[in-house]
C-alpha cells in the first residue's frame, strides 16, 4: 500500500467514528439481524431466527419453554397482587406511613410488570458479550399491541431482578445494556428483611415451575416427589414479613470484560452512605449505625455481607424496589473515607446465558 491507500484508509476511519449516532445504531441494528440467525442456531435460548426458518426439536422446545415461563410468570403475579390488595384495601389509620409507601411501590411494580413484554434474546457479539445484547422486539412490537412498552430507558428483567436497560430501539429488534457494563451505573439502597425473603421466594418457585415438568431430571417419580417435597418445605421457612429495613445508598456499576465471555457477572458499588434522612427513615452515622442526634437508640450496620440491593429510584430511569444484586464483599472503611464500597454478584445469576427477558414499560 502507498500513501495515498493510506490516507484514503485513515479518512475513512476518520468519517466512520465520527458518523451520526443514529446512523452507527441503525447500522448495528441491521447487522444484528442479519447474524441473529446464525447466533440462534448456535445458542438454544434465543430460537426467533430459528422458528422463522423451520420447526425444529432444539427450536420448538426452546419456544415450549418461552412460553412456559411466561405462563408461569403470570401466575406468580396473580398470586402476588392478591397479597398486596388487601395491604392496600385496609383503613389508613391501621396502617404506617411507610407500610403504605411500600404497598403503593409493589402496586407500581406490579402494573409494570402486567403491562410488560416477554423478550427472545437473538444475538450476543462475542466482542462484547457482558456489556449488550440484542432481543426480538422493537417498534413493530409496540403498534401491534397499541401502547408504548419498549423504548428507550425501558428497564429489562430475567424473572423478577433487573439485568439491564434498553437503550436502541429498532423496526424488529433493540439493543440492551447490561449491569455488567461498566459504563452503566443504577441507583440502589440495601435492602434487609421482607425483600430479601421475597427474592429468595421467587428463586424457589421459579426452581419449582421447571422441575414440575422435567421428568427426565430424576430416576422416578417418587424422587421427583420428594424432591419437591423439599424444596417447598424450604420455601414454607422463608420469611415473608413485611418487616423490611432499607438503609445505606450508593450507586452499582458493572466490570465488563470486553472480549468474549467474562468469568463471572461481578458488580463493584461506591458512594453507599446513610448520610441524609428520606422517606424511608432517619440519617445514620456510617460507621456505628446510630441515628444522628440521638444519644441512645438502635444500632445496625448499614451495609452486610449478603444484603439485596434494589433500585432506589434516584436515578429517574428505574422504578425503586427491583431486585438488583446481592452484596458480596464489603470493603473495610479506612480513616477518612465518607462512604462504603462493595463487591457484588447480580441477583438474576450468572448472567452469561440470558434466554427469555421481560421487558418494562419505561418510567
Amino acid at each position: 500500500m502507498n500513501r495515498t491507500h493510506y490516507l484514503f484508509l485513515g479518512l475513512f476511519l476518520f468519517v466512520l467514528i465520527h458518523l451520526p449516532t443514529h446512523w452507527t445504531d441503525l447500522w448495528r441494528s441491521q447487522a444484528a439481524a442479519v447474524a441473529a440467525p446464525v447466533f440462534c442456531s448456535l445458542a438454544p435460548g434465543g430460537t426467533r431466527g430459528a422458528f422463522q426458518r423451520g420447526l425444529d426439536a432444539p427450536a420448538l422446545r426452546a419456544q415450549v419453554d418461552a412460553l412456559h415461563e411466561w405462563l408461569t410468570e403470570d401466575g406468580r403475579l396473580q398470586e402476588l397482587s392478591k397479597q398486596v390488595a388487601p395491604l392496600l384495601q385496609t383503613a389508613p389509620e391501621q396502617l404506617k406511613a411507610d407500610y403504605k409507601r411500600r404497598a403503593e411501590r409493589q402496586k407500581q411494580l406490579l402494573q409494570m410488570r402486567f403491562a410488560a413484554m416477554p423478550a427472545q434474546v437473538i444475538f450476543r457479539d462475542p466482542s462484547s458479550w457482558s456489556s449488550v445484547l440484542w432481543v426480538g422486539l422493537g417498534e413493530v412490537d409496540n403498534q401491534a399491541v397499541g401502547r408504548v412498552v419498549i423504548a428507550r430507558n425501558s428497564p429489562v428483567l430475567f424473572g423478577h431482578s433487573l439485568v439491564g436497560v434498553v437503550e436502541y430501539v429498532g423496526e424488529t429488534q433493540s439493543r440492551v445494556r447490561l449491569i455488567t457494563d461498566a459504563s452503566l451505573s443504577v441507583a440502589v439502597r440495601a435492602s434487609r428483611g421482607g425483600g430479601q425473603g421475597r427474592e429468595l421466594w421467587h428463586h424457589a418457585q421459579s426452581l419449582l415451575d421447571r422441575v414440575r415438568c422435567r421428568e427426565e431430571l430424576f430416576s422416578s417419580e417418587q424422587e421427583k416427589e420428594r424432591f419437591i417435597e423439599i424444596l417447598t418445605h424450604f420455601q414454607e421457612r422463608i420469611d415473608l414479613s413485611d418487616e423490611e429495613e432499607l438503609l445505606a445508598k450508593g450507586e452499582l456499576s458493572g466490570c465488563s470484560a470486553p472480549l468474549w465471555r467474562s468469568r463471572g457477572s461481578h458488580l463493584k458499588g461506591s458512594g453507599f452512605n446513610y448520610d441524609y434522612p428520606d422517606e424511608e427513615g432517619p440519617a445514620r452515622d456510617l460507621r456505628t449505625g446510630q441515628l444522628f442526634g440521638r444519644p441512645s437508640g438502635d444500632r445496625k450496620p448499614l451495609l452486610k455481607e449478603g444484603d439485596l440491593l434494589v433500585t432506589s429510584g434516584l436515578d429517574g430511569v428505574f422504578p425503586p424496589g427491583i431486585a438488583v444484586a446481592i452484596a458480596k464483599r464489603i470493603a473495610p472503611l479506612f480513616e477518612g473515607k465518607c462512604s462504603y464500597e462493595l463487591e457484588a454478584v447480580p441477583a438474576a445469576g450468572d448472567l452469561q446465558d440470558l434466554h427469555t427477558l421481560l421487558v418494562l414499560p419505561p418510567l
